[in-house]
């Protein structure tokens, strides 16, 4: 944006620069225009909607100390999906069943063996891992653990790639938990069950994940590596890009947002979603995403110029589009700068009240 800007202040024409206001994300009506300057920056900003920049590193995840703990929660949606960071460094003391929400975690650090009601799923680095409502699991950590980012929402999740084929080979890449890796606790059994208000603790004599075989459907349980995830490109401009997941409500939907093909996106006003990226890793930078576990959270209707994407060196990130509005927790805001939005680094922009 500065290299524009000093052109047109040296005297030479004003930059062209397009601007997309989009409703439904990218799918719904369009507007572009060519404008004579950027139009994402600002110098102040006093209220809570506003873009930050969090190191999803930094959090004070509970779990790390205590593993009985809840992930600690970083942000929440006026849709009541939440987004929470675990740093479980050992393994899980009793079962865990959400009532009321699917989950998605991703891993971003570390192993993971995910012991189901329909076996064990192994998930690492990249990894994103789908738990519906009601499946009961146990989350034991390969290793010294890790970091994982853990998506709730009271929609149904649907892996829903754009096509059958192409986007993600569903029978090579993805994956679904090993029968023959089962749950075998002695009793009694402790199970906690999350509501809309609070944990709920049983005692059960046994346990209740084993089983002796699948006698009809698929386990509901599955996982797929970004890195697996093709980005979809329009070549030779670039173009928007498309959701390999999404809520059945379509309040959320998840892309990735890996390097790709193409021309640097236009200038944006998201009419309807809060945008969230997350950069996995490099080893090519994002704008100013180097570091792995950043997280650039954009409001909806703010605007903003998302970095290059044609990067040689290539990066995987990915992108949660939220209709619910977010706002930071404390633990989330104790972790977090105001952002610009050209690059999505550091702002430079004094912040008042939120």
């Amino acid at each position: 944006m500065s290299d524009a800007n000093n052109a047109h202040d040296a005297g030479g024409p004003p930059p062209f620069t397009p601007h997309l206001w989009s409703r439904d994300g990218f799918n719904g009506d369009i507007c572009v225009t060519g404008r004579p300057y950027p139009i994402v920056e600002y110098t102040a900003v006093t209220g809570p909607h506003a873009p930050h920049r969090i190191d999803l590193t930094a959090v004070a995840a509970a779990d790390a100390a205590d593993p009985a703990a809840e992930p600690t929660v970083v942000g929440r949606s006026t849709s009541g999906a939440e987004l929470a960071v675990s740093r479980l460094a050992a393994p899980m003391p009793h079962l865990r069943r959400n009532a009321e929400q699917d989950e998605m975690h991703f891993v971003q650090e570390g192993e993971y063996d995910y012991v189901t009601d329909f076996g064990t799923l192994r998930a690492g680095p990249g990894d994103f891992v789908a738990l519906p409502r009601a499946v009961t699991h146990r989350v034991v950590p390969v290793g010294d653990g890790g970091l994982r980012i853990v998506v709730s929402t009271a929609g149904q999740l649907l892996l829903k790639p754009p096509a059958p084929f192409g986007m993600i080979n569903l029978a090579r890449d993805v994956a679904r938990p090993d029968g023959d890796r089962q749950s075998d606790l002695d009793g009694p059994v402790s199970l906690v069950v999350k509501a809309f208000d609070g944990l709920t603790r049983f005692t059960l004599p046994r346990d209740p994940m084993r089983f002796m075989m699948v006698l009809g459907g698929q386990p509901p349980v599955w996982k797929v590596n970004l890195a697996a995830i093709q980005p979809l490109t329009y070549e030779p401009h670039g173009g928007p890009p498309d959701s390999f997941a999404e809520t059945g409500d379509r309040d959320l939907l998840f892309y990735t947002l890996s390097s790709r093909t193409g021309a640097r996106p236009p200038m944006h006003y998201n009419a309807d979603f809060d945008e969230l990226i997350f950069y996995f890793r490099g080893p090519g930078a994002y704008g100013e995403f180097d570091t792995p576990g950043q997280l650039a959270w954009v409001p909806k209707s703010i605007g903003h110029w998302g970095p290059e994407e044609d990067v040689p060196d290539g990066y995987l990130a990915w992108l949660l589009e939220s209709v619910g509005t977010f706002r930071l927790t404390e633990a989330g805001a104790a972790a977090a700068n105001l952002m610009e939005t050209g690059e999505f680094g550091i702002s430079a922009a004094t912040e008042g009240e939120r």
